[in-house]
């Protein structure tokens, strides 16, 4: 089957011209009466004249078979054929219409400007990550490092690759490795741009002709570094170009650094000659965030915000949200525009309801032991103590509070929860339950084993650390 590549069509041109020169492509390929079609593991040449083909096959074949080779086709067969013409246009782009005319004789529209214009774009460039801001932990600290590395020493270890799941921060590395090397005159021009971006210009510079302005740009640098390179996957003419920028930068001892979302070994689809060179550096790969970075993130992101964050509300933010840094900027942004509105003092049961399809679902069943060991947790109570019959404030407070969110979260029966904490009736559970409801109603300060704070407190540092636990 027949197809038309966008891509690839003009980097065979290109190659072709390469080889043979610009003056016999235009005279023997240029012409509206022969033209290039990809098949399926084809390359079909098309001419109206039979004569003109016998001439092509006999003094271009080779050629064309070399320039398939530049744009990685190797295996792809050249095939002759007589076709008809090519439907002509309506209108030739030789003979303007009167409505092209008065379009080209019309000066050329100025942009608007807002009278709060100062010389200033109202739009605001975008703000690059500082590498300052980066929080580092064991989940990303051997990336950390080697970008600064490869800075220091660059092109002794090319590329530099990291790889991790979305959200993990490696956007955030590279745009602050770029305004780093930015500071470095001595590394030279450096160039940050995302794979997607390189494929655009590269396709604008074919069907421009300016292969040669693009190459100037992206292989004359002193770093290179492209985010996302498993984009370029399935673009076979963009794979080409980047393999030779590669092997450019690489010779001239400059430095590239690249971002992924798997392993070079995994992005089968670059093919062996992309996956060999992103290899032969140095790969780094950075996990889901843990909890040391999302409680800092989330901490920064609220000052930043202006939101009040309680301690067992930051503690609860912090296990539940999965370690993607979108989703804890979204989840702040969230909270931030709820206090905006509401003015009210985030809770964890509001925080379960306002950020429900950013946690990960999780058993709503939950035990007694469970209840046991997050308050055991929480205040530093050992077992024997929160079970024995000691009537001390030490002991007796905790129990109480254990009591009480047995009641509220386990459904266990009256009976069940008085046989677990080794009690004599179902009656002292009914006792506990209703003092620590008072403590609520008095908004009262108690203390809990070694801690002295408001019952509403305590009751939402144990919650927090039950749900934790599941």
């Amino acid at each position: 089957m027949v197809t038309e590549d966008i891509e690839i069509l003009p980097a065979l041109r290109l190659a072709m011209i390469e080889r043979v020169g610009q003056d016999r492509f235009d005279l023997w390929f240029g012409t509206n009466n022969t033209h290039f079609r990809l098949g399926e593991g084809c390359l079909l040449i098309e001419s109206t004249s039979r004569v003109n083909l016998d001439f092509l096959r006999k003094n271009f074949h080779e050629a064309v078979r070399q320039a398939l080779s530049d744009v990685q086709l190797t295996g792809h067969q050249v095939i002759y054929r007589e076709g008809s013409a090519p439907a002509k246009k309506a209108q030739s782009t030789s003979t303007p219409t009167p409505e092209k005319k008065m379009r080209a004789q019309a000066p050329a529209a100025k942009p608007s400007r807002t009278s709060c214009d100062s010389g200033q774009s109202i739009i605001q460039r975008r703000r690059f990550a500082s590498l300052k801001d980066f929080v580092v932990s064991d989940c990303n600290s051997m990336a950390k490092t080697a970008a600064t590395m490869v800075l220091q020493q660059p092109g002794q270890i090319s590329p530099l690759y990291i790889h991790g799941p979305s959200g993990s921060g490696k956007t955030h590395l590279l745009e602050g490795i770029y305004g780093l090397a930015q500071q470095k005159k001595e590394l030279g021009r450096v160039v940050y741009l995302s794979a997607e971006q390189f494929t655009t210009y590269f396709l604008e510079a074919l069907q421009s002709s300016g292969v040669a302005s693009f190459r100037r740009k992206y292989r004359d640098v002193g770093v290179l570094i492209i985010d996302d390179v498993q984009f370029f996957a399935g673009k076979r003419a963009t794979k080409t170009e980047l393999l030779h920028t590669l092997d450019a930068i690489t010779r001239r001892g400059g430095q590239v650094i690249l971002a992924g979302n798997q392993r070079p070994t995994e992005l089968s689809a670059l093919g062996t000659e992309l996956v060999a060179r992103f290899s032969s550096g140095l790969i780094c790969k950075v996990e889901p965030l843990d909890d040391i970075c999302k409680q800092t993130m989330i901490t920064r992101l609220a000052e930043k915000r202006g939101v009040a964050l309680s301690e067992p509300v930051a503690l609860w933010l912090t296990r539940q949200l999965p370690g993607e840094g979108r989703l804890i900027s979204g989840a702040i942004n969230r909270l931030w525009a709820y206090c905006a509105v509401q003015g009210n003092e985030l809770s964890i049961a509001v925080l379960e309801n306002l950020l429900s399809d950013l946690i990960p679902q999780q058993s709503s069943m939950m035990r007694l032991d469970d209840v046991e060991a997050a308050v055991c947790r929480v205040f530093g109570v050992d077992t024997k103590l929160l079970r024995s019959q000691s009537k001390s404030r030490r002991a007796s407070n905790p129990r109480m509070l254990a009591m009480w969110l047995a009641r509220k979260h386990t459904g266990a029966a009256l009976s069940d929860i008085c046989q677990h904490f080794q009690r004599r009736s179902h009656s002292t559970v009914i006792s506990a339950e209703k003092k620590v409801n008072k403590w609520l109603a008095d908004e009262s300060v108690v203390q809990i084993a070694d801690r002295s704070l408001k019952a509403k407190e305590a009751i939402e540092l144990a919650e927090a650390e039950l749900r934790i636990g599941r």
